[in-house]
């Protein structure tokens, strides 16, 4: 089973006055829904697409209020659910989120959807069914 993008938006793309004034100093959200290739239905995926340069400085960088503390060592943090793209160019960022998608394969959905979650934040990750406590 393969899965494709039923829809993709990057957020406040369609206000031009929301576009990255530095290409190569950006981040963005990007929505999806995804689901089986047969289907015409999906489920939410998302994550981050930035620039190396906006991860370092909003990421791995704590902000204090005391500049004079800015220099320190940090330590390592996860970048899960983050695309990295040196420069804001829409087409190649779907491009590269088409093509990575598209690629997977899974058992069925449960197995292709737990695929994705590994880069992609799932609107059903870590879900748990409600079972009622005895009494």
């Amino acid at each position: 089973m393969r899965a494709s993008i039923k829809s993709l938006d990057i957020e406040g793309l369609d206000d031009p006055e929301a576009w990255p004034e530095d290409i190569e100093y950006f981040a963005a959200l990007i929505v999806m829904t995804i689901g089986p290739d047969y289907e015409d239905a999906g489920e939410f995926f998302s994550c981050t697409v930035c620039s190396p340069l906006w991860f370092a400085e909003n990421v791995l960088k704590t902000k204090r209020l005391d500049p004079s503390h800015e220099d320190i060592q940090h330590p390592p943090k996860f970048g899960r659910h983050y695309l990295f793209a040196t420069r804001f160019n829409e087409k190649l960022i779907v491009e590269a989120v088409r093509h990575w998608v598209t690629s997977q394969e899974g058992v069925d959905w449960q197995d292709l959807a737990v695929r994705l979650s590994r880069n992609l934040a799932w609107e059903f990750e870590d879900y748990r069914e409600y079972v009622e406590a005895p009494q």
